[in-house]
């Protein structure tokens, strides 16, 4: 009779000679499947969470730069602000200076930041450059937010 009976050859270890450690193939299969089908699971999840986020982040910069708008108008008595701090043009500089690139007009005189503040000339906003565009009308009120300088709208987010 044979040493390792009928079926001897079939008790050889899967995994080769005995004692010898590692995966087999099937299991290695079986590890990647699982792991693509839980990676497709988290892409799908986070699909939106960047469109979202830039929505979120445009509608709460926008409240900031219009109520920094409406405080600036308070403080110094305006109903309407004079023609040449009308921002008819897209910007992102909060200064009320110079341009922020070359070929971006400037915002008039409008200084919703300063970088040094004083009792007559306060911050109204935290920033002197914020990261949308913005256009505003003679009543103090912004009439468009973008994405860059050329007016690219941001989804979702519309002045209210």
């Amino acid at each position: 009779m044979h040493k390792h009976g009928l079926y001897g050859w079939f008790q050889k270890n899967l995994r080769g000679k005995k004692g010898q450690q590692g995966f087999t193939l099937i299991e290695l299969l079986v590890v990647v499947t699982i792991l693509g089908v839980l990676a497709a699971i988290v892409t799908l999840s986070l699909v939106g969470l960047t469109t979202n986020a830039n929505t979120q982040s445009c509608n709460t910069e926008y409240k900031t730069v219009q109520a920094a708008l409406d405080a600036y108008m308070a403080t110094n008595q305006l109903s309407n602000l004079p023609n040449s701090q009308v921002q008819a043009t897209w910007t992102q500089d909060m200064t009320g200076g110079h341009p922020v690139s070359a070929g971006q007009p400037s915002n008039g005189n409008l200084p919703l930041y300063n970088p040094n503040p004083s009792g007559s000339s306060p911050n109204y906003t935290r920033n002197g450059v914020t990261q949308f565009f913005y256009e505003w009308d003679a009543t103090g009120r912004i009439t468009g937010i973008a994405s860059n300088g050329s007016g690219a709208a941001v989804a979702n987010c519309v002045p209210k």
